[in-house]
């Protein structure tokens, strides 16, 4: 008689099965000649006690190749829309240093001792912040091997991490305008550049971060808008991350960016709103570099620098001093991110209780 064929694929591992009791559950195997192996009643145990079984008590690998598999899951979750390119950009530049303090070594030899020199001797002494977001991601893929069952525990785990200060940047309405005019003028190059008459590079990123403002939106987003998410009644934004679908409805000023960046002359119709003379989309990295050229020439001119980032934070700023949530805008599921990345109010206001 043939018995009815046990998957257990929710538990991670192939020939990995569970009995649930009434009061708990059971973890076993069944060998090839079909022998019932109990494992216990920890998934985690039972887990390693599966791989031991199989020969395979610990990771085969170097923490350079678990970074390297951790990557490409992340890249998987990027193209079911799950993490944005900007992240997936960090984490590459992240896994560098990573690479070069621990690539070689074996996962069970790091403890955590290792994980605060790193933090405070050594990257952490020059780069504190990204010294964090670096053993973050080398936490992941630490998580991934506990869960896998081929380690016990995650040394990352409860290691003090560098203290963080908050941006508070708030770029002001009239800074704003002003920087607006500046770029028009093409305010990063030389007054005999021929290209100060002719070029409109100025105005094209003059218009990405007036969009950006209006619509509360990451330069990611921005760049990658398409002429088939201007609707009758706003732009459509799609969900990004773990965020929420967004329609910015019109208004007049934003009606009017817009329509000055269809009415842009290029060489091709472009199928995007924000787009370089040649009708092509801007990459990441060379709007990046140019916005960069903007802002050395806007602090040579006397000015304070800001990032594209901060234009979001002056959009949910704006948008609650205003009263409205802030999050319908970003596309957020809570109000809990916005509130603490990106709300800079320097004052809280309020009426009196009575």
């Amino acid at each position: 008689m043939i018995g009815r064929r046990k998957t257990g694929l929710h538990l991670g591992m192939s020939r990995l099965y569970e009995y649930r009791g009434k009061r708990v559950t059971t973890y076993f195997t069944v060998t090839p000649d079909n022998r019932r192996i109990n494992l216990g009643h920890n998934l985690k145990d039972a887990r390693r006690k599966l791989l031991e079984l199989d020969g395979e008590a610990r990771p085969a690998g170097t923490i350079g190749d678990h970074l390297d598999e951790l990557m490409k899951e992340r890249k998987r979750l990027m193209e079911r829309r799950k993490l944005s390119p900007e992240t997936i950009d960090s984490n590459e530049l992240e896994l560098v240093a990573l690479k070069k303090a621990f690539g070689n070594m074996a996962p069970e030899a790091v403890r955590p001792k290792h994980i605060w020199d790193y933090l405070h001797l050594y990257r952490g002494a020059e780069a504190p912040v990204r010294a964090n977001r670096e053993i973050a991601l080398l936490s992941r893929m630490f998580s991934r091997l506990v869960n896998a069952g081929a380690l016990d525990l995650n040394p990352c785990t409860g290691v003090e991490r560098n203290e963080e200060n908050a941006r508070d940047r708030l770029v002001s309405d009239a800074e704003f305008d002003a920087f607006l005019t500046f770029c028009r003028a093409n305010g990063h190059l030389d007054e005999d550049s021929p290209a100060k008459r002719t070029s409109d590079a100025g105005r094209r990123l003059a218009l990405a971060a007036h969009i950006a403002y209006l619509t509360g939106k990451a330069l990611g987003q921005v760049l990658k808008i398409s002429r088939t998410q201007i609707k009758d009644d706003g732009i459509e934004f799609g969900k990004r991350k773990r965020g929420a679908r967004t329609l910015v409805e019109w208004t007049t000023e934003l009606q009017a960016a817009v329509d000055e960046c269809l009415a842009l002359p290029s060489k091709i119709t472009s199928t995007y709103l924000i787009f370089s003379g040649d009708g092509q989309p801007y990459t990441a990295t060379g709007f990046k570099s140019m916005w960069q050229r903007m802002m050395n020439a806007w602090e040579e001119a006397g000015n304070e620098r800001f990032t594209f980032h901060d234009l979001r934070a002056k959009t949910v700023t704006d948008t609650t001093e205003a009263g409205r949530k802030a999050s319908d805008l970003t596309g957020h599921r809570t109000e809990a991110v916005v509130s603490k990345v990106y709300d800079r109010r320097r004052i809280r206001k309020a009426p009196a209780a009575r």
